[in-house]
């Protein structure tokens, strides 16, 4: 017999699935009542997957009145955006010495794998192995606070990625992100890291500007509460 799952988990993913396939809006308040009744639960169990959404970036909690789905301004996305261009230039200053021919083949499958999930419109698996990709200087760098920091700025980007939608699947082969991708191999296998720093920023800079754009008329919780 399998092991049933805690009340508090199921509650986790299913509001993680519903805010990542765009079924809950932005904004959107997450009702304690409605989520107890269905599930026949307590609010207990639904009030800590709350707090585990929070501390994962899926949701705000406002005191008093409840949880939202984020609903990211654009200074949340310039900072956030911001700090993972720093984190990931001292992930290649200091990971790319160390960076081996396997490292590099490493780096191509991904890009094999990248492509594939595009061209078949897998977001969950384009964003996976896009995280995967951006993850290998810190790892190779060995510092446990670049990688624990950019895990998680990466984790939050990525949020807001699939809640905007802004992911290109009408440009085909002339995608950026992927032409982008290919250069940053070639500078690796090349271990010149001014040019390696310099790609990195302008493909990071080029998705913020996609995100500015699609969130541009959204209102922070704040601006709406």
């Amino acid at each position: 017999m399998g092991t049933k799952k805690p009340v508090e988990k199921i509650i986790v993913e299913k509001i993680k699935q519903a805010i990542l396939e765009r079924e809950l809006a932005p904004g959107t308040q997450l009702r304690e009542s409605v989520i107890a009744k269905k599930l026949n639960t307590s609010r207990t169990p639904i009030r800590n997957a709350y707090r585990k959404l929070e501390e994962e970036g899926y949701v705000y909690i406002i005191p008093n009145r409840g949880a939202y789905v984020i609903q990211p301004d654009i200074n949340d996305l310039l900072q956030a955006f911001e700090l993972r261009v720093e984190l990931e230039c001292v992930a290649a200053k200091f990971g790319l010495q160390k960076v081996t021919e396997t490292d590099v083949i490493y780096l191509k499958n991904l890009m094999r794998d990248e492509v594939e999930a595009y061209k078949t419109k897998d977001s969950a698996q384009y964003i996976e192995i896009n995280k995967r990709f951006h993850l290998l200087l810190a790892e190779k760098s060995g510092n446990k606070f670049a990688i624990e920091f950019l895990h998680k700025v990466i984790d939050q980007v990525d949020i807001y990625l699939r809640i905007y939608n802004v992911i290109d699947y009408k440009s085909g082969e002339d995608n950026q992100s992927l032409r982008k991708h290919e250069e940053i191999i070639q500078a690796i296998e090349q271990r010149d890291l001014s040019v390696v720093q310099k790609l990195l920023t302008e493909h990071l800079e080029t998705t913020l500007t996609t995100l500015k754009g699609t969130a541009e008329g959204y209102k922070s919780l704040d601006d709406m509460l």
